[in-house]
């Protein structure tokens, strides 16, 4: 009885195999065997993610704060509604009891404004690309080219999941400069604006929902705390918070008097001075200036009041859900190509 030992059989001993070619061949077999044969049901389920957040579809949703029309506390009640990126409709009554004497305001889009919502549009590109080169990899014979497109596919599946879960800074408060309100509403000054006060309206996805806030944000008229660097956009406040992170030697007050701020302490009479001096403070009220202060589509607000209100977009969940499934599978193969 004779045996035939193969050269890269266990049986053949380790001096007898090539570890880099067995890696290649392993490899080869993953992506041919293994990673190939699923790309057709990654790729239906990326065209069925595309399908739900282009579609023609509207979703018109109601939005409510609960809160009474009445009482001290703000309320919001409304309609958003949306077709594939855009907001196709908006219609809120929005009463914070320190605007306009607390009565109701009417925030209905006018017919021919467009918002749309970057965030889908964002992701809609994100999955085509996505799509594109899953198509592309069904044909591609090269492992090296293989491994780089999963990866660079990993990448766009993260960021998409990303912008369903999280608003980018532009946005958002206080960095989008009220631009949900600009781009909805015709003459948004009147309808947002009076002498001390300023309506903001916010609309991003969050966490997977449609989100729209309203904040009622008081303008700061006291100077310094409502002076804006025209060069930099960055406030008083802003100036003295970099400041204070800078040069961490020195503390608030000796911040405050190099930018000359008179400091004095917190008595009644230096209390009742500091609201007619522009350059006096007591510690407490730039205490209170550096926390509230916010700088906001060129101007400082202080937020006095807000209505936080989230939709629930079943397309959207879905979206979200697919895209999570996808990114798990594409990372244990991505994973398994790179060992």
């Amino acid at each position: 009885m004779t045996a035939e030992i193969y050269p890269n059989d266990y049986f053949g001993g380790p001096e007898s195999r090539d570890a880099g070619q067995d890696t290649i061949t392993e490899r080869n077999w993953l992506i041919e065997e293994i990673i190939k044969p699923e790309l057709p049901n990654i790729i239906d389920n990326v065209e069925r993610c595309l399908e739900m957040l282009q579609s023609d579809q509207v979703f018109k949703i109601p939005i409510s704060s609960g809160g009474s029309e009445y009482g001290d506390t703000p309320s919001v009640k409304g309609i958003v509604a949306r077709q594939a990126g855009k907001l196709v409709d908006f219609q809120a009554l929005v009463r914070f009891p320190e605007f306009h004497k607390g009565r109701q305001v009417l925030f209905k889009k006018h017919p021919e404004s467009q918002f749309p919502l970057q965030q889908i549009e964002d992701l809609t590109s994100n999955l085509k690309t996505v799509l594109n080169q899953l198509e592309e990899l069904e044909v591609t014979k090269d492992a090296e080219t293989f491994i780089s497109a999963i990866g660079k596919i990993l990448q766009l599946l993260t960021k998409s999941i990303n912008l369903l879960q999280n608003p980018p800074r532009n946005l958002s408060f206080p960095d989008n400069d009220n631009y949900a309100m600009k781009k909805l509403f015709q003459d948004h000054e009147s309808l947002c604006e009076s002498a001390h006060h300023e309506i903001s309206l916010e609309i991003v996805l969050f966490k997977n929902e449609l989100c729209v806030d309203f904040r009622n944000l008081s303008k700061v008229t006291k100077k310094p705390w409502c002076d804006i660097d025209s060069d930099t956009g960055k406030s008083f406040s802003d100036k003295i918070k970099d400041q204070l992170t800078q040069d961490r030697s020195k503390n608030l007050s000796h911040i405050l008097r190099e930018n000359g701020v008179h400091i004095e302490q917190p008595t009644f009479i230096n209390n009742m001075l500091s609201s007619f001096n522009t350059q006096w403070a007591t510690l407490p009220q730039a205490q209170y200036f550096l926390n509230r202060c916010v700088t906001f589509n060129d101007k400082v607000v202080i937020e006095i009041g807000k209505v936080a209100l989230t939709t629930s977009d079943p397309f959207l969940i879905s979206t979200s859900s697919k895209l999570n499934a996808l990114e798990n599978s594409v990372s244990n193969y991505y994973t398994n190509l790179k060992l």
